[in-house]
């Protein structure tokens, strides 16, 4: 299970709304409650996923050796790093995925880290998707049922969001669904 402990400082990231892998192992086997409380926090906005297979530990620590090269690990030589680039700084890791840095509003946590939105290994979906399929994945019977909008819109009211009127094959929730449950 995931702690705030394992994301080393100065780094603060969510794996609970921007990491798959951590997100999958985290939700599984609760109950849709629990899977609602616990991604109640998640907003309904665009939300950058990565899908590689660096854990949430791994990419702190290759971040933060990215910024101690760069002799921009320092709070202070950070906030003037990313400010003289419109805020924000893209960097890539080992496994070719590539993350925002912006300044956070913690003293400790300073270095906030996203997924980059077109970046290798990213997904983006919007919140309300990925927890309309986490609680879909929680009331299915077995993986063979069939994605019902009946079943889609019980999700939606578990999480307080309002019922859809139809389903497309290739976007949205069942895109997310397929991107999060069927991958190899």
């Amino acid at each position: 299970m995931f702690r705030e402990v394992d994301i080393p400082v100065p780094i603060r990231f969510n794996p609970l709304k921007h990491h798959r892998n951590y997100m999958l192992n985290r939700l599984a086997n609760l109950s849709p409650q629990e899977i609602s409380s616990l991604l109640e926090p998640v907003c309904n906005n665009y939300n950058d996923v990565y899908t590689g297979a660096l854990s949430p530990t791994a990419i702190g620590k290759e971040i933060i050796r990215i910024l101690t090269k760069e002799k921009v690990l320092r709070k202070d030589d950070f906030a003037r790093w990313v400010q003289g680039n419109n805020g924000y700084r893209k960097l890539s890791l080992e496994d070719s995925s590539e993350w925002i840095v912006r300044l956070g509003n913690e003293d400790e946590r300073y270095i906030h880290l996203h997924p980059s939105r077109d970046g290798k290994h990213t997904l983006r979906f919007k919140g309300s998707s990925l927890k309309t399929v986490f609680l879909m994945k929680t009331m299915q019977k077995d993986s063979s049922e069939t994605i019902t909008l009946e079943r889609v819109n019980q999700a939606r009211l578990l999480v307080g969001l309002y019922p859809i009127k139809k389903l497309d094959r290739n976007k949205g929730i069942l895109s997310c669904f397929e991107k999060f449950f069927n991958r190899e």
